[in-house]
């Protein structure tokens, strides 16, 4: 353990910070022609052309004035190496693999940046990705209704963003769903709530909005718009669903895994049928804090009245989505700039109250009123973001002399740096450690079964308030500690057939460009020259001996070593997924000099460059 916290030290000494390196700003997309309007001898309505859509030199020039009237200056542009990273990470959640990585380098193409792009938005993994995204986002870590099917829910967003299916249509469809829950993913959204019509309320207004009306449920606030009567009417449209069994209870696997593959104990969930009715649910009236709720006229943020019978979540959802709607663009928007950029134009990205003043405000709207034009197109959002030098801005740190006029750094002249998500996180952690690999050859281990066991199995570290609905990773030190000490590392960092580290040693040439073979797995990027000296002479440290450690220093890669009082105890009725994978890796450990090579992917895999976006 000493040689790893040595191997840390000398990455923490030798590293090249990826936000100090430069290279070109990428090209932007070429504009779009106008759309043709047909030729014809009868005029039949003066109808206006569509404006065209915005492009991401359109955005360059807007944020190139936004940078000029605050009078601050951008920090220089991001290298390819640490752009390509960036841009899997945000539209793919992982790391590249090391030969895209080193292809991309190599291609002297102006367009590059555009074509990467546009393969990410094309490729299977951008539909996983989003699929999980807004699951927890809109059913949390741990769904605990007893109805919830979140395969099917997960099975139901992968088909939407994979076949870029329009917001709005998204929108509308978890707002107004019928049928049996494993049948009709999108029921289950309604389904995680059906005991709480408010909690429902509140998650549909700040997820859609960007409006947290559930802030006046209670009572009034003195200086917010909306008061609890706003409230209680928006409430009223969620209490008209009948929830009823449709036959007897059958087997639903565990939600982290495909429906191929069924790991674990399964949960028990009924089929049920979600249907609409007239009027309140009758289960509701036995709910005393619901009286007023009832008692309320169906009604939109706005005033506008959404009528009685069955129709009136429809009636919401055409109010919600329709294209003058103040907030349902806007909301998105904001999202996924924060998303993209680190900050909204709002910040939290789902407060858009009128007391917290968007920062500028001009381009919040202009794009905005772009999604709205491009029929709620998200990969065309997705596109101008990505393509804009906003996006392409290096993580360098902001010039002193400049840094007064933006204290705050609200206006994206510099990118932010953030922590990868726990989704992110493991499968980066897979993809450069090659850990799928590992478990192919290690008996009665399944990939699937091991990501959802470790996805329980430290689940507990990222729970969230269910009342905030905050899925994003916070990367704490516990958190942090458990995921990249505990047996993924420990597995994907060792000399294991398959591994990455393997087949890095069996690669021809020198130990120099193993390194840097290394560094473009893990960190996607070349090691620096000064990088690999630093390795090289740790590498020449090391005895040429048989590996054997010392009484009081546990081998590196045992599973059971105790963890550090700062990191939270495990749940114990979550065996570990890869255990044993140590005793055999100590077998393929035949000298010291091995054992410092796994240090150096330790102290790779534990780098604050592998951990954060940058």
């Amino acid at each position: 353990m000493r040689r790893a916290f040595a191997a840390l030290c000398a990455l923490a000494f030798a590293t090249t910070a990826a936000c100090d390196r430069v290279a070109p700003a990428p090209a932007s997309a070429p504009q779009p022609s106008p759309p043709r309007v047909p030729s014809s001898s009868v005029v039949i309505a003066a109808t206006p052309p569509r404006p065209p859509l915005l492009t991401a030199a359109d955005l360059d020039v807007r944020i190139a004035a936004i940078w000029q009237q605050a009078n601050v200056t951008p920090t220089s542009p991001a290298d390819d190496a640490t752009w390509l990273r960036r841009a899997w990470l945000d539209i793919a959640g992982t790391i590249p693999p090391a030969a895209m990585v080193r292809r991309f380098l190599a291609d002297a193409s102006a367009d590059k940046r555009l074509r990467a792009t546009e393969d990410l938005l094309a490729s299977p993994a951008w539909a996983d990705h989003w699929a999980a995204y807004w699951d927890d986002a809109l059913m949390g870590r741990n769904a605990r209704g007893k109805d919830v099917d979140r395969d099917a829910f997960r099975a139901w967003l992968r088909g939407e963003f994979a076949a870029n299916t329009p917001w709005n249509r998204i929108a509308e469809d978890l707002l107004t769903a019928t049928g049996i829950n494993s049948d009709r993913g999108a029921v289950n959204w309604t389904l995680k709530y059906q005991e709480s019509p408010q909690d429902l309320a509140g998650a549909a207004s700040r997820t859609f909005l960007g409006v947290q009306i559930q802030c006046a449920q209670c009572h009034d606030h003195k200086t917010e718009k909306w008061t609890q009567k706003d409230f209680q009417r928006f409430a009223a449209v969620f209490v008209r669903t009948r929830v009823a069994p449709v036959d007897d209870v059958g087997d639903v696997a565990d939600a982290m895994a495909p429906p191929s593959k069924r790991p674990g104990q399964h949960a028990r969930i009924k089929r049920v049928e979600l249907r609409d009715l007239a009027r309140p649910a009758p289960r509701f009236a036995k709910m005393g804090d619901l009286a007023d709720v009832l008692g309320a006229e169906p009604t939109a943020l706005d005033g506008t009245k959404l009528g009685g019978g069955d129709g009136v979540r429809g009636a919401l959802a055409r109010w919600m989505t329709a294209p003058d709607n103040p907030w349902f663009s806007r909301a998105f928007v904001n999202r996924l700039w924060g998303h993209f950029l680190g900050r909204g134009f709002v910040d939290p990205v789902d407060d858009l109250r009128p007391s917290n003043a968007p920062a500028a405000p001009e381009l919040f709207d202009a794009l905005a009123t772009d999604f709205v034009e491009s029929g709620y197109d998200v990969k065309h959002l997705v596109r101008i973001i990505v393509g804009s030098t906003a996006y392409a801005r290096s993580a360098a740190p902001i010039d002193p002399a400049t840094r007064s006029a933006d204290p705050d750094q609200k206006l994206w002249e510099r990118f932010r740096v953030v922590p990868l998500g726990p989704d992110e996180l493991l499968d980066a952690l897979i993809a450069a450690t090659d850990l799928e690999a590992v478990v192919r050859g290690a008996p009665k281990l399944d990939l699937d079964q091991v990501r959802a066991k470790v996805r329980q199995r430290y689940s507990f570290l990222f729970d969230v308030d269910e009342d905030v609905d905050q899925s994003d990773y916070e990367g704490t030190v516990s958190q942090a500690l458990t995921l990249l000490n505990g047996s993924v590392v420990q597995a994907g960092a060792s000399i294991l057939p398959g591994s990455a580290l393997a087949g890095v040693l069996a690669m021809p040439g020198d130990d120099g460009a193993r390194i840097d073979e290394l560094y473009v797995r893990c960190l996607s990027r070349p090691a620096t020259r000064d990088e690999v000296q630093t390795w090289l002479r740790f590498l020449d440290s090391a005895p040429d001996a048989p590996a054997a450690p010392s009484a009081g220093d546990p081998p590196l890669h045992d599973a059971g070593t105790k963890a550090p009082a700062a990191v939270p105890t495990e749940p114990k009725q979550q065996p570990d997924p890869l255990r044993g994978l140590d005793r055999r890796a100590g077998r393929q450990r035949t000298s010291a000099r091995v054992r410092a090579w796994e240090d150096l992917a330790w102290a790779l895999l534990n780098s604050s460059e592998f951990v954060f976006n940058h």
